[in-house]
């Protein structure tokens, strides 16, 4: 049995991580907040954090039943969530005149912080710090059990994975935390440029995750 725990893990953990990069989305994240105090700033880390973990476990519970419910598929899921995050990437790249540009351009105070909150949910946790990418491999992992015949180790498969994406969440946690020491010591410059490069990194990905779904449904149709 601690076997199998210990490969469900690992097997979970090599799959969410490299999708859901928490070290490169903490680090752009904590770009945006760096001009806000550090109460608030620690305040809106845990409602950053948290969305992601609800979000998270709300995939693993209700995942496929919304695909059914929709009739969707993952290849379909990949697709449109890897436009999602190319379409942000490039917000984020391009113009400061934008919603996300401005977040990060904005002087310390209660305006700043009622604009981040607003934008807590989208696009600061979904689709930067999880993404359809980590929602569509979460999916993939809950396809690979069958409840119907083994019922225990279905629900100990639910259980590791759910264990998995909240050690992601707390992972994103420390790196919000102590994201702006790695920015500080980099200068505003500095800062600025680890951004754009996480953000275009964060663009290739998504490229990835549409090729992906494309990939996937025209091996469908042929």
């Amino acid at each position: 049995m601690l076997k199998s725990v210990i490969f469900i893990f690992i097997s979970s953990f090599m799959a969410i991580f490299p999708v859901s990069n928490p070290a490169g989305a903490g680090l752009l994240v904590s770009g945006m907040l760096s001009r806000i105090e550090e109460p608030h700033r620690r305040e809106l880390i845990r409602r950053i954090v948290v969305a992601y973990a609800l979000i998270g476990l709300g995939a693993l519970v209700v995942g496929h039943l919304v695909l059914l419910l929709f009739g969707l598929s993952l290849p379909v899921i990949q697709t449109g969530g890897g436009l999602l995050i190319c379409r942000t990437a490039w917000q984020w790249l391009g113009d400061s005149d934008t919603a996300l540009g401005r977040l990060a351009d904005v002087e310390s105070s209660g305006e700043t912080v009622r604009m981040i909150e607003q934008h807590i949910f989208y696009p600061i946790t979904f689709p930067i710090t999880i993404g359809p990418g980590t929602i569509s491999v979460i999916l993939t992992l809950m396809a690979s059990t069958n409840i119907r015949a083994d019922l225990r180790h279905s629900l100990l498969t639910y259980a590791v994975i759910a264990i998995t994406i909240l050690l992601m969440a707390a992972i994103l946690y420390l790196f919000l935390v102590h994201g702006q020491r790695v920015i500080r010591r980099m200068g505003g410059a500095g800062g600025t440029l680890l951004n754009k490069m996480v953000a275009f990194f964060t663009f290739c990905v998504g490229i990835q995750i549409v090729a992906t779904g494309v990939r996937v449904m025209f091996r469908m149709v042929d």
